[in-house]
């Protein structure tokens, strides 16, 4: 679990994009406001081979509440960044997004909600994690993308191969019964994970794993399709099962990098 850093809240963004995303959080706390990142920064931060992990990052992306969007961007101003008018503007009952002119780069906020392939409401599992989303609803975010692509599966590695399956959200556990219920009641997710976990094993060589964590994966991705499989399913999720792919059961919109 990382621990709080430094003070470092002056107005000027920090070109070192992780130590930054911390600032930003940092200094959001100071303020009462709940901020927690997201995408690959934030696997990142729960990373124990810093090694394995790295990987290029475009920007910071963070989840927030709605409720709070007037304190979010007063906490944006204060760190230096210049609110995206016509973006916030547009977008601002669900996205806002924040521009860091030093380094070039952008800070995108969602409210309440996650909504990509899948949509994902993280109101009340903000306080989890000191810096991050939980490591259940990081697995949740990756492994709900349909089309997935190269930084996606490094990611769910990276997740999966330093982190225990569990049935709770201790620190380092990614939690399969949380991820098993959301499944129970979307049927586009249970579909999606399902087709995802099946494609991770084609990834051992190209990730070099060795036999041992070859097989430690096996038994994790094991568990998880158990207990998602598993879950008690209601009569509207059973009818929409039949249907399968024959209706639309994804949304196609901007990835998180």
């Amino acid at each position: 679990m990382a621990e709080t850093r430094p003070d470092n809240h002056g107005s000027s963004p920090l070109e070192d994009m992780p130590e930054e995303a911390r600032r930003i959080v940092d200094h959001a706390r100071e303020k009462s406001v709940q901020l927690r990142l997201m995408g690959g920064l934030a696997v990142r931060v729960h990373c124990r081979s810093s090694a394995f992990c790295e990987r290029p990052y475009s920007d910071i992306d963070l989840i927030g509440l709605s409720s709070q969007a007037a304190r979010i961007e007063q906490v944006f101003r204060e760190l230096g960044y210049i609110p995206d008018n016509a973006f916030n503007a547009l977008h601002g009952s669900q996205r806002l997004k924040y521009e860091d002119h030093v380094n070039n780069r952008h800070v995108e906020v969602f409210l309440d909600k996650f909504r990509m392939d899948q949509t994902l409401d993280f109101r009340g599992r903000l306080g989890i994690d000191p810096y991050t989303i939980s490591l259940s609803d990081l697995f949740i975010t990756k492994i709900q993308v349909v089309k997935m692509d190269e930084k996606d599966f490094h990611d769910l590695f990276s997740l999966l191969r330093d982190h225990k399956i569990g049935a709770d959200d201790r620190e380092g556990v990614v939690n399969a019964r949380y991820i098993a219920q959301l499944c129970a009641h979307d049927w586009g997710l249970y579909h999606t994970l399902l087709k995802n976990l099946d494609r991770l094993p084609e990834f051992y060589d190209h990730y070099h794993l060795d036999k041992a964590e070859r097989e430690s994966m096996d038994r994790k991705l094991w568990i998880l399709r158990l207990m998602v499989l598993e879950e008690h399913k209601g009569p509207i999720w059973r009818a929409r099962d039949r249907l399968g792919e024959r209706l639309p059961y994804h949304e196609e919109l901007e990835r998180v990098a």
